[in-house]
């Protein structure tokens, strides 16, 4: 891969974290799975005059959590609540907290992609600073707890999460531009490495800074328009830096 001139100018990368650098969505539609299933239980359990179906309220969380995800609403609580609305269920708080614990105690399990040690080790060892911007899991989670759980989390320099601390949540350009505050340099001198061709590329590129788009598996539909650069996974940053 030819080395592009736009990238000499950059100090520092910045990375997304869920599906960026874990592979979270396979367990998060586990961790879906599970929490319809204990909802259906529920159901049944406690008597609602409810006819609904484990797959039915999966797929309506689905929906819920597809509709969510996009607005920037990563708190789970909303997502059942709004779930059991939908369907005239009502349930405490406590018991809403007891299926956002299953949810998390399941989706925490994601696993880092196969390429993502090595790669962040070969920038590190470039001289490149790091940090990670991602948003809030919402009440019920920790996302600074869950990405303590990776071996790879001592690579980084700087890791801002959005929706904490007063820090708006991306796609707002504030997270962004605080992580490069805080690594001491320009929006211009930062690159950004995300999944979301929204709130990781298009933020990004409102920044001022480098937009680089991870497209696995091909999905996104345009990508070109939302990114500076397209790659089909993190190791082929070893061969742009």
């Amino acid at each position: 891969m030819e080395e592009f001139s736009e990238f000499r100018n950059i100090r520092a990368i910045l990375f997304d974290f869920d599906n960026t650098l874990v592979n979270f969505e396979p367990n998060s539609l586990k961790a879906l799975q599970e929490v319809a299933r204990e909802i259906h239980d529920y159901i049944v359990d406690n008597g609602f005059s409810v006819s609904i179906t484990h797959e039915e309220i999966y797929n309506t969380l689905l929906s819920i959590s597809s509709k969510f995800d996009s607005e920037g609403v990563y708190d789970r609580t909303v997502w059942f609540n709004t779930l059991l609305e939908k369907i005239h269920v009502s349930a405490s708080k406590d018991q809403v907290l007891e299926w956002v614990s299953l949810y998390w105690s399941i989706a925490s399990m994601a696993r880092p992609f196969e390429e993502v040690q090595d790669t962040l080790e070969f920038l590190k060892k470039k001289g490149y600073k790091l940090g990670i911007v991602t948003n809030s899991d919402g009440e019920g989670g920790n996302k600074q707890k869950r990405m303590e759980r990776y071996e790879f989390i001592k690579l980084f320099d700087v890791v801002v999460i959005g929706g904490e601390n007063n820090i708006k949540p991306k796609p707002s350009v504030q997270p962004l531009v605080y992580a490069c505050e805080r690594l001491g340099f320009q929006p211009s001198q930062c690159a950004m490495v995300g999944d979301d061709p929204v709130k990781d590329c298009l933020a990004a590129k409102k920044a001022g800074m480098m937009a680089i788009l991870v497209d696995r598996q091909g999905k996104v539909k345009f990508a070109e328009l939302y990114a500076d650069f397209v790659i089909d996974d993190m190791e082929e940053l070893q061969e742009v830096f």
